[in-house]
């Protein structure tokens, strides 16, 4: 089954590989009347139901395609077509009006409030696209519908029926048979008595849309912040990296979380490696705790720090001190017990492989592949292998999501497998993982889920990476991709089109 949001996502990704949605609503009208056409023979009369959204475009698309057939077709607008601002379904319209000798139009009228005595009526007036309560000329056009006689006829959703909980909103359309598109929404399986005989019809989306993360996924899953937003409602991320030796790793990661759009990052650190990180931006918050590099002396200061924030990452230059190693066994334990999202990246990996930690759904991990090969007691031959087999078995080990890095990105929450294609030869350069654990640290921040924060700044990461690509080839920095970031956000679509065509 797929949800509404899933479909509108599926949607956009098709766009990205080139199938443009004006493809898919001439196959879903298409589909809408050859249904029709193995139940009806012309030439009988269809009325059409229209709203002004890109329901009524399939509805369009399958009143030219029944006028073909022989059909006597009359198509009924609820709105004024100036009203109708899906483009696709403007364009269909204007073809409808092209075709006066065999296709009616009108607009809703009072005397047009009466049940109808006609062969078919097609529901294209709401399908997902339903806000309750329901309103006028809606509310009317339903009551009518399902008082007149005739085969009943949704397109994707009865109007009125909630597609993802099968709720109804004052009243919807009772059809006889609904035709939705793609897959099964969930809805429509706790409703039957509106639904009636189902079908699924084919629409022409690419498997591709649903098997790699794209730009629909950053449109429609990447929070935006609201227009009263405050200080703090982006999130806040605290890193903790750095040594003696690594300071640059962890101030990459926090800036990268600020151009994803969090609010807060601080930065947890030795003192003197505090102080470098401090100088590199003044929009990164160091807190500094004595000694050179982290041990267990430090962590219950740490820890305490960290209950103000909403995200945290473990790991970027840290360090392989067997001290240290020790430290971040102790620091996760606690950070299990906050119950607080974490990304374990870098030496943070390191330490885990050493200890079993059950993350319960809350971390992600972030491996290459010779990391990998350390959370799974194997070696990199044998990873790269059978990479998806152990992205799962490690998401199981830990019960965290696994974001294995590679030429194409793995991202496996256990059960389900998602791929990023984003990404360049030219990311091998220093620090671009450390800009990932950024982004992903950003999203939790933000209140998204693991599995999606993981695929979501795999592939915001890659296409920053990418467009920085355009500009230097092979010799981008890291901090390139941060600059990238916004872009990506405020315009995936263009983005990926402007890389991948």
């Amino acid at each position: 089954m797929i949800t509404s949001l899933e479909m509108r996502i599926l949607e956009q990704n098709s766009v990205a590989y080139g199938v443009p949605t004006r493809l898919l609503m001439e196959n879903a009208g298409a589909s809408i009347a050859k249904e029709i056409v193995n139940r009806v023979k012309p030439p009988a009369e269809v009325v059409v139901f229209a709203g002004k959204g890109g329901n009524a475009g399939d509805g369009f698309v399958a009143a030219r395609h029944l006028a073909q057939y022989g059909f006597k077709v009359k198509v009924i607008l609820l709105y004024d077509k100036l009203l109708i601002k899906n483009e696709d379904a403007k364009a269909n319209l204007e073809i409808l009006e092209r075709m006066e000798k065999t296709v009616e139009i009108t607009k809703l009228t009072p005397n047009l409030l009466t049940p109808l005595c006609t062969d078919v009526i097609v529901d294209a007036i709401l399908g997902v696209g339903i806000k309750a309560p329901l309103r006028e000329p809606v509310k009317s056009a339903i009551e009518v519908m399902n008082k007149s006689e005739g085969l009943k006829v949704a397109v994707d959703v009865p109007s009125g029926l909630n597609p993802d909980t099968g709720e109804i909103a004052d009243n919807a359309v009772k059809a006889d048979l609904t035709v939705t598109f793609h897959d099964i929404k969930p809805g429509l399986l706790k409703a039957k008595e509106y639904v009636g005989e189902l079908v699924v019809a084919k629409i022409g989306i690419p498997p591709e849309a649903s098997v790699f993360v794209g730009p629909g996924n950053v449109m429609f899953e990447v929070p935006r912040k609201p227009k009263d937003a405050h200080k703090g409602v982006g999130g806040k991320v605290a890193v903790i990296g750095g040594s003696e030796t690594y300071t640059g790793a962890p101030a990459l990661a926090a800036l990268a979380a600020l151009r994803t759009g969090s609010d807060l990052a601080f930065v947890i650190a030795p003192e003197k490696t505090a102080y470098v990180i401090s100088s590199y931006s003044p929009n990164i918050i160091a807190i500094k705790y004595e000694g050179k590099y982290l041990t267990t002396n430090v962590i219950s200061k740490i820890v305490e720090f960290l209950r103000k924030v909403d995200a945290i990452i473990v790991g970027p230059g840290l360090g392989v001190q067997e001290e240290t190693f020790e430290a971040i066994i102790e620091l996760l334990r606690s950070i299990i017990e906050l119950k607080k999202p974490v990304v374990v990246d870098a030496d943070g990996l390191k330490a885990l492989a050493r200890e079993h930690l059950i993350f319960h759904g809350k971390a992600v991990l972030t491996p290459h592949m010779a990391e990998l090969a350390g959370l799974s007691n194997t070696n990199v031959g044998y990873v790269r292998e059978n990479r998806e087999n152990i992205c799962s078995l490690v998401s199981k080990k830990y019960e965290a999501v696994v974001l294995s890095k590679g030429p194409i990105d793995i991202i496996s929450d256990g059960e389900k497998l998602v791929y990023n294609k984003t990404g360049n030869p030219g990311m091998s350069v220093g620090g671009t993982g450390d800009t990932l654990s950024g982004i992903v640290g950003a999203l939790l921040a933000k209140g998204v889920s693991p599995f999606k924060a993981a695929y979501l700044g795999a592939f915001i990461n890659g296409l920053a990476g990418d467009l920085a690509h355009m500009v230097y080839g092979e010799r981008i920095l890291a901090t390139d991709i941060i600059d990238r970031i916004p872009e990506v956000l405020e315009k995936p679509m263009e983005s990926y089109v402007r890389v991948y065509g």
